[in-house]
């Protein structure tokens, strides 16, 4: 059984941890190349089986859009790795016992 948060990745067997790294580099290289700095990479904008037509301001306000929340994802996903290493407990557990850092327990 694999357990939550930092802990799961230590539990993955050296085979899947392979299988992983090696789809990610199948799809950075092959599906999504990195070299493509328009943003543009045919998977649409979160409207499936309708194209999409976006030109000018509209594109480059969704592509701006995009790649914001794509940052906040990661500085939030970092807090809640920062997090757990610090606390021992992963961000579920964090909330029900109440140990946010800035608040008391409930």
């Amino acid at each position: 059984d694999i357990p939550d948060g930092m802990m799961g990745l230590f539990s993955v067997p050296l085979a899947g941890l392979t299988q992983i790294f090696f789809f990610c580099g199948v799809c950075e290289l092959a599906i999504w190349p990195a070299s493509n700095y328009s943003g543009d990479y045919g998977c649409g904008y979160g409207r499936p089986f309708v194209p999409n037509f976006l030109e000018g301001d509209e594109l480059k306000y969704k592509l701006d859009m995009e790649l914001n929340q794509g940052r906040a994802a990661m500085l939030g996903i970092m807090g809640a790795m920062v997090g757990e290493a610090v606390t021992g407990q992963t961000l579920a557990e964090q909330v029900a016992s109440g140990n946010l850092i800035g608040y008391g327990p409930p």
